[in-house]
């Protein structure tokens, strides 16, 4: 059994965060060049110096000495014209992810609820410690001003990694906090206003509709009561601030992914490979499925110089979502030769990861499917670019889950399923705004 120095590791883990208040003073491209011998350091000598202890794995080194400042160069290269992002998020990334680590073994105390391995001790202490930390180098390193108050800002983008680091995810916080952490900063300080929406009378008539078809799903037997509530809320924020185009696509993946489920359900029960619960989805399907979607929405609503990128990124997320369920419902009952993404080795239909040509070009059409919807419910038109774009962004999206699923087969705690697919759907949303950004 290797034995690791917690205190120690993370003792380096906020100490190579201080190095955050040094964007003050340097181009990004030197901070860029700092973080990137930083990899390749603590990938080859920081074990060497300090010794094996620091690592989770007795090699010496882990995923997560290395994926540290692997996102700190990726902060820094994406947000080299507002450093302020990536110096806060680092900051928060070391100060509150560490004393997390350090206050939860050093206190202790009652656990979370919703993951036992960690403490309201350790959460507080992230939220105190990542606050501070956040404060002095985001005034620091500020280069322009924010309609938000900096005050909201940080204690958002706190209080989010802080949740996202709580969750039992067996995923390395030196990945989730820095994704999550910059998108929610991001989209603060981007943001012009808190979007409230507007209640008029087509409003209220959709909330209505949404409200009848969550009951007609559970009683369809597409969802149990979490999903009714969860998928109502999520449909709510849809309607409420992205429109009623965006509830039609969310609308056309609810039919295609429910349709797909439910299709041949009781041949892929009796082979083991059908959905738990007779079919029925709950709110943490919902969730990973249209949180990213329904996030995109919102930010799309207080983002109004972004708002058409945002909201076809949300398209994008549920073109994602629709080809991903529909390629693993398909290829479970159709697929006559199911084999791994990367090697192509041939593998047992239900293979976390495997793909099938059957079900790869059931997704296929499925995302242009949901595709097309968006391009006529948002500009009226079937406009080729458009549809292009999200049935690109879709299938990639997709294949990106396929080998997230392979590669989470040999981990010793895998990644839960909700969270891949919550992956997936924001790696759709990503693509889509690369392609925008070259056509």
């Amino acid at each position: 059994m290797h034995a690791t120095h917690e205190p120690l590791r993370k003792t380096l883990h906020i100490a190579f965060g201080l190095f955050a208040f040094t964007l003050r003073w340097l181009s990004w491209p030197v901070a860029a060049a700092v973080a990137a011998c930083a990899v390749m350091g603590n990938w080859l000598l920081l074990h060497r110096i300090v010794g094996a202890r620091v690592a989770r794995h007795e090699r010496g080194y882990d995923a997560g000495i290395v994926l540290y400042p692997a996102m700190v160069l990726a902060l820094i290269l994406v947000f080299r014209n507002r450093i302020e992002i990536a110096g806060t998020v680092w900051a928060i990334l070391a100060f509150g992810d560490g004393f997390a680590t350090l206050a939860g073994k050093a206190i202790g105390g009652a656990r979370l609820p919703w993951n036992r391995d960690k403490s309201w001790s350790g959460t507080a202490a992230f939220v105190a410690f990542g606050f501070i930390a956040a404060e002095v180098v985001y005034l620091l390193l500020r280069t322009a001003a924010t309609a938000l108050p900096a005050v909201v800002v940080i204690a958002g983008t706190v209080i989010v990694s802080a949740f996202v680091e709580s969750l039992p995810l067996n995923a390395d916080d030196n990945f989730t906090v820095p994704i999550a952490g910059a998108a929610t900063m991001a989209a603060l300080v981007y943001a012009r206003s808190i979007a409230f929406p507007a209640f008029d009378t087509t409003v209220v008539a959709w909330l209505a509709v949404n409200t009848i078809l969550a009951i007609l799903g559970y009683l369809a037997r597409s969802v149990d009561v979490s999903g009714l509530i969860g998928g109502w809320v999520l449909g709510a924020v849809v309607i409420l601030f992205g429109g009623l185009p965006l509830y039609a696509v969310l609308l056309a993946f609810f039919v295609i992914g429910t349709a797909t489920t439910k299709l041949g359900y009781r041949r892929k029960q009796r082979a083991g490979l059908a959905q738990e619960k007779e079919g029925r989805r709950g709110f943490s399907h919902a969730f990973s499925n249209v949180g990213v979607a329904a996030l995109l929405a919102m930010a799309s609503a207080a983002i109004p110089q972004a708002r058409t990128a945002l909201w076809l990124a949300a398209a994008a997320a549920l073109a994602t979502a629709a080809a991903d369920t529909t390629a693993s419902e398909i290829g479970q009952l159709l697929g006559r030769r199911t084999f791994l993404p990367l090697t192509l080795q041939r593998v047992a239909v239900g293979t976390e990861g495997a793909i099938s040509i059957e079900g790869t070009l059931a997704g296929l059409i499925a995302g242009l499917t949901v595709a097309l919807v968006a391009s006529l419910a948002q500009f009226g038109t079937a406009a080729p670019r458009i549809i292009i774009a999200l049935t690109a962004a879709a299938f990639i999206g997709s294949y990106v889950e396929s080998l997230a699923g392979n590669w989470n087969r040999s981990r010793e705690k895998a990644v839960p399923n909700g969270a891949l697919n919550f992956f997936n759907t924001a790696v759709g949303a990503f693509v889509l705004l690369l392609i925008l950004s070259v056509i």
